[in-house]
Parts: structure tokens; sequence; C-alpha cells
């Protein structure tokens, strides 16, 4: 088929969408206009560089569909550094480059930061990379979501797998970094609340770790498990790595970003298989698990056709930003269907009904969005020999 035919068909789509949307969708603009910041270069650049290409990816998905109601989506991303200041001002350019649909946040720090200003005609709905439990508040962060347990959950899951794997005794062991206490106090609760006892709460730099000092004291506690929180692609395997190397049985168990399995195999490949039985908690399928993930399939389905060689896996960091945006499209969705105004508070009153919503393959079960958070995910095991994550629960929720 030519270029030319294959854009005929587009817009005939587009058009044949348009002619019937609502109202209120026909008077609006003639795209739907999404503004984001990634860290493109600084401490995080490799997460920011696998990220991108699924935002491009979606929007592309969506408009080779026909786009939302009929008119196309675009996206503009710009490199913030994983500084939130410069992401503020990636914001504030977006916000006067015209009306804003969605935007995507790179860090917790720039999500705290825009917060306050996101009021009257500075509101706008907001996704971004973020699991932080202050962000899961819809009185106070009514703009603000999560797609995907929060830390608190996360750690929530955890324990509550080691409780019904007659556990008894944990470690706690996090990154003196907001993103590292977060669940902390939580964790203490569920502990009680569970029979779980803590022989350990120990605090790390988040890079160049005293990896020596923190193992001898994680051996002197002898826990059974040892939850790590608070770091991305250091620390955790350097401590894993001494405390095997210390002949320690302990279980170490990992949140969200200590479960990349690009990350896994890179130190697997570099220093061993020390990371085998290592595991943690995901909340969506790998995006190798596409056998009851339909969207998984068309995603796999649609990068194959762009490209002959895709290796047939993205990174668990895009999935994040795939139901970020998925969450966001079905908002939009809902709220053209009801023939309301594409306002900040119409998508958020859209996306906090979002009830027993199957995501195809994201999720495990149909998901709910009232609390501005998915509390729901699965523990993975790591094996050096298969190189993949495989499920060791049933799906928990919080």
């Amino acid at each position: 088929m030519s270029m030319k035919r294959r854009t005929f068909i587009k817009a005939g789509a587009a058009l044949t969408a348009a002619s019937v949307a609502p109202a209120i969708v026909r008077a609006e603009e003639k795209v739907w206009r999404v503004g984001g910041s990634l860290p493109m270069t600084g401490p995080f650049a490799t997460a920011g560089q696998l990220v991108a290409p699924a935002l491009t990816d979606f929007t592309m998905m969506v408009n080779d569909a026909g786009g939302i109601g009929g008119k196309p989506m675009k996206i503009e991303v710009e490199d913030s550094g994983y500084i939130p200041k410069n992401a503020l001002a990636n914001f504030e350019r977006a916000l006067a480059g015209g009306p804003l649909h969605g935007y995507f946040g790179d860090s917790t720090g720039f999500m705290e930061l825009v917060g306050p200003s996101l009021t009257g005609d500075k509101a706008v709905m907001m996704m971004s990379t973020s699991f932080a439990s202050s962000l899961a508040d819809p009185a106070k962060r009514p703009y603000q979501f999560m797609a995907g347990p929060s830390y608190q959950d996360q750690v929530e899951i955890l324990l509550r797998d080691i409780a019904d794997k007659g556990g008894e005794t944990v470690a706690l062991i996090y990154s003196d970094s907001e993103f590292g206490r977060d669940p902390i106090p939580h964790a203490r609760k569920i502990c009680e609340a569970l029979g779980l006892r803590i022989v350990l709460e120990e605090v790390t730099k988040t890079a160049g770790a005293d990896i020596e000092s923190h193992v001898t004291k994680l051996a002197q506690a002898n826990p059974e498990y040892a939850i790590l929180q608070g770091y991305v692609t250091g620390v955790w395997p350097q401590l894993i790595g001494a405390a095997r190397a210390f002949g320690l049985p302990t279980q170490f168990m990992g949140t969200f970003w200590g479960m990349e399995k690009v990350v896994a195999d890179r130190v697997t490949d570099q220093a061993g298989p020390f990371l085998d039985g290592y595991q943690g908690v995901m909340p969506y399928r790998y995006f190798y698990d596409m056998e009851d993930a339909p969207y998984y399939q068309e995603v796999n389905a649609w990068k194959k056709n762009q490209n002959p060689d895709f290796p047939g896996y993205i990174v668990t960091w895009a999935l994040e930003a795939y139901i970020n945006l998925l969450i966001w499209k079905k908002s939009m969705e809902m709220t053209i269907e009801a023939d309301k105004p594409i306002t900040a508070d119409n998508l958020m009153a859209s996306m906090r009904a979002i009830n027993d919503w199957d995501t195809r393959g994201f999720f495990g079960k149909p998901v709910s969005l009232a609390e501005h958070k998915i509390g729901q995910g699965r523990v993975y095991r790591y094996s050096a020999e298969s190189k993949l994550f495989t499920p060791v629960s049933d799906w928990i929720e919080t």
C-alpha cells in the first residue's frame, strides 16, 4: 500500500470518527496536546531514554487508530536532567504553548514542586513516573495520580507475602532519600499487624554506600527477609552480592524500581549469578508474559511491523508510561462521551469514575482509580539461568 493511500485511509477514519463525535469535541482544539519531562541526561538518563520511545509509540498507535474522539494527540517531551526545577520550567513552557490536555512528570520531586501551582488555568491532569504515597490523595492532590500501587502499597504487598509464607523476621534497608523513606512508617504498622518482627532498619546513601558496614549489620541481625527500597540501578545489587559473598541466606526483596530485567541481566552478565532467587513486587505483568495480555500483544505486533528486528521486550519503566497514558486516554474518552468540556476537573472526575476496568494485561485483576492509585501487585522471582522474572504469588490487593 502506498504512503498516500495509507494517509488517505487514516484521514478518512479520523473524519468519520469526528463526524459522529459529541458536539463538545467538534467545537474544541484540532489536536489533543500532552507535554512531558524525562531525564534524557543526568543520573537517570538510561531510564529516560528507555521511556521516551513508549510515549512516541503510544501516540503513533492512537493516531493510527483514528485518534481520540476523531482528533489526533500530540506529545511534546523535554529533557529535565532529573532536576525538579528544570521539569517545572518545561511544564510552564508547555502551558504557555497553548491548550494542554495532559502532562507526564519525571519524578516525585517534580510532582511535589508542581502540585501547589495546579489551580485555575494551570490545572492539568498530571501523570508521572512516581509512586509516591502522597500522590494518592484526591483531596490534597486533585490533579495527580499514579498508575499503580504506592510505595506504601508495594512494601505492604511484600510483607503480606512474607507473612503468608510463614516468615517471621524482616530487615528494612532504604536509601537516605524521600524515595527511600516513603513507605517505612507504613511498613512498621503493617509488620505489627501481621506479627512480623523488624530486626534491623538500615539507612544507606543513594550512591557510594558503605556496603561492607551495612552487610555486617545485616549479618548480625540475621533476618529471614530484607526489603530494599529507594534504589534504581545502584546499591541494591552490591548489597546482595556482598551478602552472598558473606554467606548470608537472607531472602532479598525489592520494589518497582529494583525489578527491571535489563538491570538484573546486566549485573548477572558482569558479576555472576548472585541475584538468582531475588524477589520483589511488580505492579504489571512483564512484557514477555503476553498470553493473558491482549494489549501487550497489540503493542508487540505494532512494534514488529514498525521494526522487524524488535526483540520482543519493553522495559517495565516504559510499561508504566503506557498504562499512565492509557488511563489518561480512557479519561478523555469518558469525558467526550459525556459531552463535557476537556478540562482538568472533568478529566479527573472521569478518572475517579473508572471502576472494575480491564486493563487488558497490565494488571491481573480489574482496577479502580477512585483513590488516584491502583493498589495491586504480584511478587516475582528472578532466575539467573533463564534471565526471567516469574511470579511466585497471586495478585495481591491492598
